[in-house]
């Protein structure tokens, strides 16, 4: 099996140690590295000697890490003395002696690391921390606890500051890592691996700059797939007060399915949320507390336009709440009791508000009572949250006598924080973790709306405008341009409007371009009458009907007026006329910025006052597809590779991307598969995909990965025999651990196999994995199934022994060089 890259790194076989300092790993060395470490004391004005052979390898082995911890001075010398050794990763941890020149350390260690062959971690690194391995390969004296959570941060002084919060309060980790001066692991690499991580649950992230937008984007969205990822981004300040690119960043964020906090003190609520095994289905919540003080301040950072907002309780609830609370006791949420409270009666109020309809959650707000028995409250709630389907989080407000009831709770891994701000943030934090993974599993789109944009004609009307020497569309192109991408809007329209209902409300769409992230499209309220300058919903391309929908719901004007006055018809136009614009954007790179502004509404109809298009200053020398759309953050689906084929006999069928909303289908292709050609394809008589894989297989990542399917269209018995979509080949490729090859699965349905539809849908494969860079493709058959192997054979696949299962065969495709428009 194929070990990850940074596998070296968070779990070295064997270690050598250049120090000029003593360091933890040495002074207290792990299990799984005692005959494995070589340490090499580096004292001032002595020369540098190392062994011939290191411990636990054989003498033309490579170590699979060198750990430094040197002046700068010395950096040259400690290189040259290791070049026989070439470890697989270097890791270089901050000196006590600053370096003169920076620059020049981080130059000489990236030229050294890419000449042999070995991932560089700084120089001026905090280091790696892997707890359950007993493992410290920083300046930390003390090793954090073992926990399920991984921390990766680029700055290592707020990693040390987490470190020793989470001391004081017991908290663990599964891996702490802040690689400094990131020459060669990237953050996309480390959020790789840790997807993959059986011993990590969920990550935080904290992230100071994205040297690279797409690949951090790819990596986030993988990750977040599968595990919660929870992003704290600083550097606002640097932004300006009238810099978008903050509220981009948080559309971003919500594409990938993570969740961003925008305050240190959040990240900390955040860690010991994200254990939770509970997670909210919306962003209801009741708050039961013994004061009324504290639930108002829970209040005050809940509501409409924050994460979560107070429930409304059923009236079967109040009156059940009623009978059982004291004579003047507040029962309409937050639920208010100021008589001592026992065990029960807060098992019985957990039990109301929670089998509400109403409510997603609870959250307990409670401070010391000298009446009541607070531990007797700590083992109920305890109860309540392990055997409550929807989540109870509590807050023990207060220190002396409150704080060792908050770690009881938070040994038996039930959250309870100090405060009820900290108490509703957290709570935020898994009710936008559930809403931005709703947003991450939406299709990019998966065709073009209705009737496909006239791509070839709106190419040549920009063409057109540049060679006239004009950055600026004049109305009449525009209005060209518009139809081109059938975009429901009047533009330049002279319809008079009365200046009533709708109409006088003036709404704006705007496309611009982030030099980081890339297009974005905000919507909101316009003109010279706008509600609020700051009205401006952001989202990024491309969008679907959802999507738009989303859109257009988080901004104030359609809270506050749309919402109440605008047609269906023309809301439906609205959406549309945002999903075609998102089209525009993913397919005319060229346009630096389109501003629709105002925007007015009659019953019927969107009508456009004034438009500008600007195109940007250089011309792109290659279409979207074929660049990878490197000016968006998302990649859009590719409609590139959705080809309609025909087999010999005349019939027609289709090879196009897998989307989310193929499950469904894909599910029914998989339990109609015969017993034989199910184990040939997953050497088990696994009947049906489970739930995980079939997200798996059908929300992909198209900018790394790539499923194909094979579609006919059938009659459909379920619904009086009208045709549908069937699939009748599924061909898909996961980047391998080590980042530069890919493993391939390929399945063709029993009815539909000799027709050469397994070779197209390879070919398929290759061709995407070229695009993308890979320089492999492999995969693992079974040695009886000879029609597989027959198959890769005649594609030119080399067939080798599977050295743990002789029953198996290794089946690989070297790709070469890939195409210049496809490198990364």
């Amino acid at each position: 099996m194929l070990r990850h890259r940074l596998a070296a790194l968070f779990e070295p076989r064997s270690l050598l140690v250049l120090a000029s300092r003593p360091v933890p790993v040495v002074l207290h060395p792990p299990r799984i590295l005692q005959n494995a470490i070589t340490v090499v004391d580096v004292q001032a004005g002595t020369p540098m000697a190392l062994p011939e052979r290191l411990n636990g390898l054989e003498a033309d082995e490579r170590p699979d890490l060198a750990l430094l911890c040197l002046p700068s001075a010395r950096l040259p010398e400690a290189l040259k003395a290791m070049q026989a050794y070439r470890p697989r990763a270097l890791l270089l941890l901050t000196s006590d002696v600053p370096p003169a020149d920076p620059a020049a350390d981080l130059v000489l260690c990236q030229n050294w690391a890419r000449q042999n062959g070995c991932l560089l971690v700084g120089p001026r690194a905090f280091g790696v921390q892997r707890p359950g391995m007993g493992l410290n390969l920083t300046h930390m004296p003390e090793l954090a606890q073992a926990g399920r959570v991984a921390l990766v941060s680029q700055s290592g002084s707020i990693a040390a500051a987490v470190l020793d919060w989470a001391a004081d309060i017991g908290l663990g980790f599964s891996a702490v890592i802040s690689p400094g001066d990131d020459a060669d692991a990237r953050l996309a690499d480390i959020l790789d691996y840790l997807a993959t991580d059986p011993a990590t649950d969920s990550i935080v992230l904290h992230l100071e700059n994205a040297a690279s937008p797409r690949e951090l984007t790819s990596a986030l969205r993988a990750a977040a797939g599968v595990k919660p990822v929870v992003v704290l981004k600083s550097g606002r300040a640097q932004q300006g007060p009238d810099s978008s690119q903050d509220a981009i960043f948080n559309a971003l964020m919500r594409r990938v399915g993570a969740v961003r906090v925008p305050y240190f003190v959040q990240l900390f609520s955040a860690i010991k949320v994200l254990g939770y095994p509970h997670r909210p289905r919306g962003r209801r919540i009741a708050l039961v507390s013994n004061g009324a003080g504290t639930s108002q301040l829970a209040l005050d950072v809940m509501g409409a336009n924050s994460a979560v907002f107070r429930a409304d309780l059923s009236r079967m609830s109040i009156l059940e709440l009623t009978k059982l609370l004291e004579p003047g006791a507040e029962v309409n949420n937050p639920v208010i009791t100021r008589a001592p409270l026992s065990a029960e009666t807060l098992r019985k109020l957990i039990n109301i508000v929670a089998v509400d309809r109403g409510v997603d959650g609870v959250l307990v707000l409670l401070t010391p009572d000298p009446l009541t028995d607070m531990p007797a409250l700590v083992q109920q709630l305890a109860q309540a949250a392990s055997s409550t389907r929807k989540p109870v989080i509590s807050c023990f407000m207060g220190d002396a006598t409150m704080r060792p009831l908050r770690h009881l709770l938070d040994n038996v891994g039930t959250p309870a924080f100090r405060t009820p701000e900290s108490a509703a943030n957290a709570f935020g934090v898994l009710a936008s973790y559930h809403y931005n993974q709703t947003l991450s599993q939406q299709m990019l789109p998966p065709e073009p709306l209705g009737k496909p944009p006239r791509l070839k004609e709106a190419r040549l009307l920009l063409r057109s405008a540049r060679m006239q020497g004009r950055q600026s569309l004049l109305p009449e192109e525009i209005a060209r341009l518009f139809s081109c991408f059938h975009i429901p809007i009047d533009a330049f329209s002279k319809v008079k409007l009365d200046g009533q209902g709708t109409e006088a409300i003036a709404m704006a769409i705007r496309v611009h371009r982030d030099p980081e992230l890339g297009s974005y499209i905000n919507f909101g309220s316009g003109g010279r009458q706008a509600i609020s300058a700051n009205d401006r919903a952001v989202e990024l391309p491309p969008l679907n009907g959802f999507l738009a929908r989303q859109l257009v719901e988080r901004s104030a004007v359609w809270r506050k007026i749309l919402s109440r006055q605008m047609s269906v018809v023309v809301s439906d136009s609205l959406q549309e006329a945002l999903e075609r614009v998102s089209d525009l954007v993913c397919e005319l790179p060229e346009v630096e910025s389109l501003v629709i502004d105002p925007l007015h509404a009659t019953d019927t109809q969107l009508l456009a006052r004034s438009v500008q298009v600007v195109l940007s200053s250089s011309e792109s020398s290659e279409l979207p597809e074929a660049s990878g759309y490197r000016h968006l953050a998302i990649h859009p689906y590719p409609h590139n590779l959705v080809q309609t084929k025909t087999f010999q006999d005349g019939t027609s069928w289709m090879m196009r991307p897998i989307r989310p909303e193929d499950a469904e289908a894909l599910q029914d292709f998989v339990r109609d598969l015969s017993d034989e050609t199910r184990y040939m394809r997953f050497v088990s008589m696994l009947r049906e995909l489970t739930p995980r894989m079939l997200a798996r297989y059908t929300r992909i990542d198209y900018d790394r990965e790539l499923a194909l399917v094979a579609t006919v269209q059938v009659p459909n018995p379920a619904h009086r025999g009208y045709m549908h979509e069937q699939i009748i080949g599924f061909a898909h490729y996961l980047r391998n651990a080590d980042g530069r090859g890919a493993e391939y699965a390929l399945v063709i349905s029993d009815q539909w196999q000799r027709r050469k539809l397994g070779q197209q849908l390879m070919k398929g494969l290759i061709e995407a994995a070229q695009s993308q860079g890979l320089s492999y493709i492999d995969g693992v058959v079974l040695s009886t199934n000879r029609a597989m192997l027959a198959l890769m054979a005649h594609l030119g696949f080399q067939n080798d022994a599977d050295q743990d299962d002789p029953a198996l065969r290794r089946v690989w495709l070297d790709l070469g060089e890939p195409p210049a428009a496809g490198k990364r």
